[in-house]
C-alpha cells in the first residue's frame, strides 16, 4: 500500500510536469496570457503643390508604411486613386486606420500609374489630353524631421504633400514629357494641428443616428467614417441631421477627434439628395451671356461611376431652370444674387448633384443643385496693383496660371478682407514692389455684377516659396 501510494505520487507529479512542460509553458500562460500589441489610430491628410499645366494627376498608392527602423506598418488597408491637382491649397482625408504603437521615424511609399490630363491648346475650343506617366522610381522613403509617434489608444496625423510641381518633368520648351519624379513632402502632426482641418470630404451616407447626433458617411475609397454634429455645426438653410437620408452625398469639413476617432464637423453641405454628384471645374458656358443652358466641366470628382464620365475629363452638364444654385456656406440672402444661372462663368468650380437619367445614351445627369466652392488658383501678383481701403480690406490684380488662366482669359482682381488669412505674409501691405511675386490664392470666383469677367473674394493669399 505504501508502495502503492508513492506510485501514484509520482504519477501524478509527473503528469502536472508533463502539462506543465507541454504547449512552451501552458500553466504560465493561464495565469499570465499573451496580451496583443498596444494600437492607436493614423490618419492622413493629403495636399498637393500643383503645376499650372496640369490639369489633373491621378496616382494610385500601392501602399503606404511608417518604419522605426527595424518594424514597419502598414497606413493603408488597400490601394489607393488619389487625384492630386485638385487639392490645391485643399485638405481633404486619405486614410485613418490602427497601427502598433511605436515610434516611427520614415514613411515608405509605393506608387503606380500616373496618369496626367493637360489643356490642348491644338485643338477648337481647347480640350483635354491626356499622357500617360512613367515613374523613376516605384517606391520614395522619406524621413521624417519629427518622429511619427503612435501611443495606446491614441490618434496622430501623417501630413502629405504631392508636390505635382517639382515631380512632373518638362522639356527645355516646357512641354510635359511624361516622366513623373515622385517628390513628396511628409510630417508628423497632432490632430489639433492646423495642417489637420480636413476642408473637404464627400462621400454618401449611410445611415443617420439622430439620437446621438451622428451620421455614418462613405468616402471615395469605400471606407465607413463616423460623423458627428453639434449645436456650432453649420447647415444650409433648411438642412440638418433630420433631413440626410441614405440617398444623400455631403461634403464635411471639421477635424478628428481623439477619443472617438470621429469626424467633428464644423460644417456639412448637402450636395446631392439623388445620390450622383459630379464636381470640377468649368471649361465653358453656353450661352456665353443670359441663362445658361449648359455647362462643360473638367470633372474632377465623380461620385458614384458613371459610364461616360471620367476624372481628368470634360464632360457637359445641361439645365432645365430647375436647378437650385448656392455657395457653399455663404449664409446670405445675396447669395442668389452673386451665384445664379446668370452668373455662371469659366473659371468657377462647382459641384452638381441631382438624379440619372437612364433614358440617355449613356445616362445622364439631371441637375437638380449647383453649388459654387472655393478653390484655389496659383500665379502672379502685378506689381503695383495693390490697393489697401483699410488693414487688410481692399485687393490686388492677378494673373492665374495654367488652366484658371486659360479660361479666365485675363488678370482678375481679388478682393480680400479682415478675414482673410495671409501666408508667408504680414498682410496685404506687404504686396508691394517692381516684381512680381507668385502667390496661391484660395476663395470664391464670381462674375461681376456689373460686367463680363471674373472676381476673386479671397479666403486665402499664401506666397509661395
Amino acid at each position: 500500500m505504501h508502495f502503492t501510494k508513492q506510485l501514484r505520487g509520482l504519477l501524478a507529479c509527473g503528469l502536472i510536469l508533463s502539462l506543465a512542460g507541454c504547449g512552451g509553458g501552458s500553466l504560465t500562460n493561464v495565469s499570465n496570457p499573451v496580451r496583443p500589441p498596444a494600437q492607436g489610430s493614423v490618419f492622413v491628410i493629403g495636399t498637393d503643390a500643383p503645376l499650372g499645366s496640369v490639369l489633373a494627376f491621378r496616382i494610385t498608392f500601392t501602399g503606404l508604411s511608417a518604419s522605426d527602423g527595424v518594424n514597419s506598418v502598414s497606413l493603408l488597408t488597400q490601394p489607393q486613386e488619389v487625384e492630386f491637382a485638385r487639392l490645391n491649397g485643399l485638405r481633404t482625408l486619405l486614410a485613418l486606420n490602427s497601427v502598433n504603437a511605436g515610434t516611427y521615424t520614415s514613411i515608405t511609399a509605393t506608387l503606380a500609374s500616373p496618369v496626367i490630363s493637360f489643356l490642348d491648346t491644338s485643338t477648337t475650343p481647347p480640350s483635354v489630353g491626356t499622357l500617360a506617366g512613367t515613374l523613376t522610381q516605384s517606391s520614395v522613403t522619406v524621413q521624417l524631421r519629427q518622429p511619427l509617434v503612435v501611443t495606446d489608444s491614441g490618434l496622430v496625423g501623417l501630413f502629405m504633400d504631392f508636390r505635382i510641381r517639382d515631380s512632373v518633368q518638362v522639356d527645355a520648351g516646357g512641354q510635359m514629357t511624361g516622366t513623373v519624379n515622385p517628390m513628396l513632402v511628409m510630417r508628423a502632426i497632432p490632430p489639433d494641428a492646423p495642417e489637420a482641418m480636413i476642408d473637404e470630404l464627400r462621400g454618401g451616407v449611410v445611415s443617420v443616428d439622430a439620437a446621438a447626433g451622428t451620421f455614418v458617411m462613405q468616402g471615395p475609397h469605400g471606407r465607413n467614417l463616423t460623423v458627428s454634429t453639434d449645436a456650432q455645426t453649420k447647415w444650409e438653410p433648411g438642412e440638418s441631421l433630420a433631413t440626410l437620408t441614405t440617398t444623400s452625398i455631403v461634403e464635411v469639413s471639421g477635424h478628428l477627434q481623439r477619443q472617438t476617432l470621429t469626424l467633428r464637423a464644423e460644417e456639412v453641405e448637402v450636395l446631392s439628395r439623388e445620390r450622383f454628384l459630379l464636381g470640377g471645374l468649368i471649361t465653358d458656358v453656353r450661352p456665353p451671356t443670359g441663362t445658361a443652358t449648359e455647362i462643360d466641366m473638367l470633372v474632377r470628382t465623380e461620385l458614384p461611376d458613371l459610364a461616360g464620365v471620367q476624372p481628368g475629363r470634360i464632360s457637359t452638364v445641361g439645365f432645365n431652370g430647375n436647378e437650385h444654385f448656392m455657395i457653399h456656406h455663404l449664409q446670405l440672402p445675396l447669395g442668389s444674387r452673386l451665384f445664379n444661372a446668370e452668373r455662371l462663368i469659366a473659371g468657377q468650380r462647382v459641384a452638381v448633384g441631382g438624379a440619372l437619367d437612364n433614358s440617355a445614351n449613356p445616362p445622364a445627369l439631371d441637375a437638380r443643385r449647383v453649388i459654387l466652392h472655393r478653390q484655389g488658383l496659383e500665379g502672379g501678383w502685378i506689381p503695383g496693383s495693390t490697393q489697401i481701403l483699410t488693414g487688410n480690406v481692399g485687393g490686388f490684380e492677378f494673373h492665374a496660371a495654367g488652366l484658371q488662366g486659360s479660361v479666365l482669359g485675363r488678370a482678375v482682381r481679388v478682393h480680400t478682407s479682415q478675414r482673410t488669412r495671409f501666408i508667408n505674409l504680414a498682410g496685404l501691405a506687404d504686396l508691394t514692389g517692381t516684381s512680381p511675386i507668385r502667390l496661391r490664392v484660395v476663395g470664391l470666383v464670381l462674375k461681376e455684377l456689373s460686367g463680363p469677367d471674373a472676381v476673386v473674394i479671397a479666403s486665402a493669399v499664401e506666397k509661395m516659396n
